[in-house]
């Protein structure tokens, strides 16, 4: 639809959703990226689709939903309604479709109409992601060959977080199926319930990653290219597991002014390993006036306090040195050591390994 037909209330012919199709179209490109985003009820799933959205990531994106009118797409993003679909900004669209009946005719449908490059489910809030991904295994080969599972990607509430995973076994299914967890409400959750949710995470599912995104153009750019990252899923049989070899040596910075939590920032060097040969720079630890000191040398990391920021604006600098060092991931994990709250969270005065 072109800007003449939106000032003239013109709408784009919309797509529709039917299970009319039995079989995948085929098409000439390589099999399409199909991304799962789950999360418990209230996790804050949609948000992050509205990010993902009005990022300007290039690529055309069919979002599908369980319940149309139950999920609040930024009024911006859209261009046009018609029947189960939205049309929105950037050549993406957003489609009702049924799960449980008609989620493989649906997204066949979905390829067929609107050649998206990525597919995005996002799930109920009490779906378990596991049963759809053994749905998909049950699938005939030609079919499944079209459709390519890129990953599952848990949003999980760092305030409720928690007491969900000890209630119900949804919340600790969408977990342990994830590949990817993103810690959301940073910004209202206390320290402690923080540090207590990454020890939660860590014990449900100690291979994912753990990652969170500030509300800026630059969180939103990073968190809209590692949603649509292709990732081996984890818990699933694969390969031979990973050959150490020497890598090419990488400097990775990174500088942040909110506070961090000591305990999963400690996590977040010591899950480098053998990686990492050295780490160097101050840090701003919640509820600690003093200056934070990290520093990796030989095998042993260690986070030590001196004096007092005097008048200086707290922040966080730190550099990385190490064999194949992902940047952009060290700085999505470490964002999700942040608290919005300074004060005292049990800070950890000195680990080491």
């Amino acid at each position: 639809m072109n800007e003449s037909d939106r000032k003239n209330g013109r709408s784009a012919t919309p797509l529709r959703i039917n299970s009319a199709s039995h079989s995948l179209p085929k098409r000439p490109s390589d099999h399409i990226p199909f991304t799962i985003l789950t999360g418990f009820l209230g996790a804050g799933k949609t948000t992050v689709l509205n990010r993902l959205l009005a990022a300007r990531q290039g690529r055309r994106i069919a979002v599908l939903v369980n319940e149309l009118g139950r999920i609040a797409i930024d009024s911006r993003l859209i261009l046009s309604r018609g029947g189960d679909v939205l049309e929105l900004a950037g050549g993406c669209v957003c489609c009702k479709i049924d799960v449980k009946n008609d989620l493989w005719d649906g997204i066949a449908d979905v390829i067929r109409r609107s050649q998206p490059d990525h597919v995005v489910l996002e799930t109920t809030g009490i779906a378990e992601p596991q049963a759809i991904i053994d749905g998909f295994e049950r699938l005939p080969e030609a079919e499944r060959k079209r459709i390519d599972i890129a990953g599952v990607i848990c949003v999980v509430d760092a305030e409720a977080g928690v007491a969900q995973t000890r209630r119900r076994d949804e919340a600790r299914s969408q977990i342990e199926t994830a590949d990817r967890l993103l810690i959301s409400k940073l910004d209202v959750a206390m320290p402690d319930a923080v540090v207590e949710l990454h020890r939660r995470l860590r014990e449900l599912n100690p291979a994912a990653e753990s990652a969170s995104f500030p509300a800026s153009d630059e969180g939103d750019n990073a968190l809209s290219h590692w949603l649509l990252e292709r990732r081996a899923r984890v818990g699933h049989a694969g390969g031979p597991g990973h050959v150490h070899r020497q890598g090419q040596l990488v400097a990775a910075s990174f500088g942040d002014s909110a506070p961090l939590l000591a305990e999963p920032l400690l996590e977040v060097v010591n899950r480098l390993g053998d990686r990492l040969l050295r780490v160097k720079g101050f840090v701003h630890i919640a509820g600690e006036e003093r200056r934070g000191f990290l520093e990796r040398a030989g095998i042993r990391t260690s986070l030590s306090y001196g004096d007092t920021w005097d008048g200086e604006a707290p922040r966080t600098e730190l550099v990385f040195i190490g064999e194949e060092l992902d940047e952009a991931a060290l700085r999505r994990q470490l964002w999700a050591c942040r608290t919005a709250s300074d004060t005292d969270a049990g800070a950890v005065v000195a680990a080491a390994t």
